[in-house]
């Protein structure tokens, strides 16, 4: 089950030569968690999260069966997967894993995910956008329901490379964090 006929954005995700056979390790694509694996001399990857219960496929490990098949297994409840094509055991596309397509260049591992739809700048955009231009770069907060649309237009602040964003878990810490940002460095941080 790989992903085909979309147009892809190229995310280079690790060097070839430092990753070891029959792993499975956690990268980061663009703003997605993915779980890396590299068997016979192929690199696939998919959706860090296990179909079955969210398990993190990256913190897994690769197992050999008694017939000698490799199996990825989710650490949290042993769900197995083909490395090579994503499926379950018995095949089951509907139980599965769509894998990514990759490349191996010169200077990396590469992983194609379909490019961003375009974005309606919103309010909360200009919001970020006005705090960058004033020159804050860092932001301390937490996300929640009430705050989605500024959590995404601080993420596209970030990536574009105009501000960096902490997730803390308590608005008292996120307040503490950005005071203590500001004394240290001599900048404004918000929270």
């Amino acid at each position: 089950m790989t992903k085909q006929n979309e147009q892809l954005t190229w995310f280079r995700v690790a060097n070839a030569h430092e990753f070891p056979a029959g792993r499975v390790k956690t990268v980061t694509a663009g703003t997605r968690s993915m779980a890396l694996t590299y068997i016979d001399g192929e690199f696939t990857a998919r959706d860090n999260r296990c179909p079955h219960q969210g398990g993190p496929l990256g913190e897994g490990s690769i197992e050999i069966g008694n017939d000698g098949q490799c199996w990825l297994r989710c650490p949290w409840h042993g769900c197995d997967f083909d490395p090579t094509t994503g499926l379950s055991p018995g095949g089951h596309e509907d139980t599965g894993q769509t894998l990514y397509p990759m490349e191996v260049r010169e200077n990396g591992v590469y992983l194609g995910l379909a490019a961003a739809v375009s974005h309606t700048t919103t309010v909360t955009d200009v919001r970020a956008e006005t705090m960058t231009n004033w020159g804050v770069t860092t932001v301390f907060g937490m996300v929640g329901h009430s705050n989605l649309g500024l959590a995404d237009a601080l993420r596209l602040q970030e990536e574009r490379g105009r501000l960096t964003y902490y997730g803390i878990r308590h608005e008292g810490a996120a307040a503490f964090a950005c005071s203590g940002y500001a004394k240290l460095t001599g900048k404004p941080a918000r929270v």
